[in-house]
Formats: structure tokens, sequence, C-alpha cells
């Protein structure tokens, strides 16, 4: 990729993503939450997947994949620079942005969007 910029600007957008999430997640074990009811119903509703497991410890595995998968994808950007790998880069965050759009908050739609934009210059400018 002629300029790399871009795509460390992508790759460090996601990076602080999947780091922020992470982080949130953990440290959101350790506060009190105004929900408590809530969570004693996540934890008391089970679903059987061949194993029995709580919705929360379901939707707390999930929450963790997430900010491991973007911290991956970070990584990942910041590392390979190709044509094809641009593309497909490009699909996955624009994918996400969608979904950020009905389901995150606003900083997390202004990340993935800078993260996009990015990706979207870099693969419209490519030079091998």
């Amino acid at each position: 990729m002629k300029n790399k910029k871009l795509s460390k600007t992508t790759g460090i957008t996601i990076l602080i993503t999947g780091i922020g999430h992470t982080f949130t997640h953990f440290s959101m074990q350790f506060r009190p939450n105004p929900h408590q009811d809530l969570l004693n119903a996540m934890e008391n509703t089970k679903l059987n997947f061949g194993t029995e497991v709580s919705v929360l410890d379901f939707q707390n595995g999930f929450s963790i994949a997430m900010g491991i998968l973007l911290i991956g994808l970070g990584i990942h950007i910041l590392r390979y620079f190709d044509k094809t790998g641009t593309y497909i880069n490009l699909g996955l965050v624009g994918l996400m942005l969608i979904t950020a759009f009905f389901h995150f908050p606003l900083f997390v739609i202004i990340l993935l969007s800078i993260s996009f934009i990015s990706l979207l210059i870099s693969s419209i400018i490519y030079e091998n």
C-alpha cells in the first residue's frame, strides 16, 4: 500500500476499540451494578447447547471474545498491507460499522467510522 498511514490509522482505532472494550468489560465486574435484578435474571436463565450455561455467562463469553477479536484484527491490519487484505478488512469493518449503528454508543461508531473511511480511502488509492 502506497500510503500505510491510512492502514495504521485503521489498525490503531480498531486496537483502541478492542482494548477499550476488554478493559471496560473486566472493570465493570468490580463496580456496583444499578441493574442487579437484570443480572440475576440473566444468571438464572439457562440455555442448553449440549451443556447448560446461563445467559449471563454466554453474554460474558461473547463480550470477551469480541474484545480479543478486535485486538487481533487491529494487530492484523497493522502488520499486513496487501490489496486483497485491504478489501477483506474493509468488508469486515463495514459490517461492524453497520452493526454499531444499531447497537453501540456514539464513540464506538466514531472509532469504527474512522477505521472504515481510512480503509475505504486506502482501497481507492492502493498501488502495488
